[in-house]
């Protein structure tokens, strides 16, 4: 029905299609929010809301790029810069394609949301359509506020700047300054609330791009893991566990037709641990650098996410290092909720909490899932200090490429004071970003800027 992403914008707000029906019924309101295309064919879903800020990948520890691997893993010039956290990701006539797409996903919730107010009585699918867009809404501004702040900081976070908040589709003599971090997650917890009151349950497989109560519940137990509220974010992550719990033996992944020795995610569509899917918008490639695939123990089946193949060909280039296996197929990783990552959420929680057992349980539950059954022990530690770093490091390992790691750095930095350190090197240049940096921020693109003074760029010295 509508192909947002095609149209031209004089700003990062103006998304409005041109040349369309203006929707006004429930029916209209619905197709907005899935705007999916599939294929019967390969069982492959594309939702236009879909998730791609693989971009913080290339700002971690996790992460390496060289000359020779940007053209043959197809990089453009922002990701290299991104790579070297450079001041200016994008030239100024250049879109920030992050910054846009989440805007556009909070301009379409909008949409749906002031086309409902038109909507005369209140009935289960009204509330329903509401809750799902307040969603998606919720989720892209816990992404940007994450992607473009300072990590939440309780003693701060209501004089930090965080980003635009729009709750309405109109622009004329809108002030665009930034919110605060508090204010933008204020909003984040009241949408994901109103979901978790209103969302159907769970979606069947077919239908894991639209949010449902769980998807809720877990996106509300990473948000509340953001803010360090741990005993919250335990409940939350529970309360979605119980929706939806199951995990994957990934014993049973199939095997890439790229290289030997490799395994791939399966379809996410398909995928029981997937609560709502969040197509990452396409192929990205991204080079592992051998302090991350270090990490995998023997027997780690995770490891065969990755290819060890030097010199791989890859869509007719030579890769000479470790890629991302797991990103070679379209339509197989979600940035959306796993089960996965709600059961590492309550683990570092539990961990935090003083809760060691039930750290322990909620670790051996995932990582009896991710061994060969020869090489698979049980983990029990006992310190809690010991255990919180090995849940961090199993978050690292379980959760490499789902571009979260940038996010993790700089809650660790400000709330463990851990003094994580990432040092790049790229064609002769060397950069090392120190703990309390400011460069972990994303800076705002110059063009957004120029358009919108009243929007402040992010100190990046």
């Amino acid at each position: 029905m509508m192909a947002f992403g095609s149209c031209k914008r004089e700003s990062f707000l103006d998304v409005t299609p041109k040349g369309i029906v203006i929707p006004s019924t429930l029916a209209d309101f619905r197709l907005i929010l899935d705007n999916v295309v599939s294929a019967a064919s390969s069982g492959s879903v594309t939702s236009g809301l879909s998730a791609k800020h693989q971009i913080t990948a290339m700002m971690t520890d996790n992460t390496t790029l060289t000359p020779d691997l940007t053209i043959a893993l197809y990089k453009q010039d922002y990701e290299v810069r991104a790579f070297m956290f450079e001041d200016a990701i994008y030239s100024p006539t250049e879109d920030d394609l992050d910054w846009n797409r989440y805007y556009q996903h909070i301009y379409v919730a909008n949409v749906v949301l002031d086309g409902l107010e038109d909507i005369a009585g209140q009935s289960a699918e009204k509330s329903l359509l509401e809750a799902e867009a307040r969603l998606h809404r919720a989720y892209a501004y816990l992404n940007l506020i994450n992607m473009y702040a300072a990590h939440y900081n309780s003693a701060t976070a209501g004089i930090d700047p965080g980003v635009p908040i729009r709750q309405g589709i109109q622009l004329a003599g809108v002030d665009l300054s930034r919110a605060s971090v508090q204010a933008v997650y204020d909003l984040v917890i009241e949408d994901l609330l109103y979901g978790t009151q209103n969302l159907a349950d769970k979606q069947p497989g077919t239908l894991q791009f639209r949010p449902s109560k769980a998807a809720a519940f877990g996106l509300l137990a990473r948000t509340y893991l953001y803010q360090a509220k741990y005993s919250e974010a335990v409940a939350a992550a529970e309360s979605a566990l119980k929706l939806q719990g199951t995990i994957r033996d990934i014993n049973t992944d199939p095997a890439s037709i790229f290289a030997a020795g490799v395994r791939v995610f399966p379809n996410q569509v398909n995928d029981p641990e997937v609560i709502w899917f969040k197509d990452q918008g396409g192929l990205f490639l991204s080079a592992t650098n051998n302090e991350l695939f270090n990490l995998y123990e023997t027997g780690d089946l995770r490891k065969e996410w990755y290819s060890t193949v030097r010199n791989h060909m890859i869509l007719g280039n030579d890769v000479d290092g470790t890629i991302y296996a797991a990103q070679l197929i379209a339509n197989n990783t979600s940035a959306g909720v796993r089960t996965s990552e709600l059961l590492l959420i309550r683990a570092e929680c539990h961990a935090r909490l003083g809760n060691v057992a039930e750290a322990n349980a909620d670790l051996n539950a995932l990582r009896k899932k991710r061994f060969k059954a020869a090489n698979y022990v049980d983990v029990n530690i006992t310190d809690q200090a010991a255990l919180l770093r090995f849940v961090k490091a199993e978050r690292r390992r379980e959760m490499a490429a789902d571009a979260e790691r940038l996010f993790d750095i700089k809650r660790y930095n400000l709330l463990d004071q851990d003094g994580i350190s990432v040092t790049h090197t790229y064609n002769g240049k060397t950069v090392t970003v120190g703990p309390n940096s400011k460069k972990w921020v994303l800076p705002i693109g110059t063009k957004y800027i120029q358009i919108n003074p009243e929007i402040k760029q992010n100190p990046h010295d």
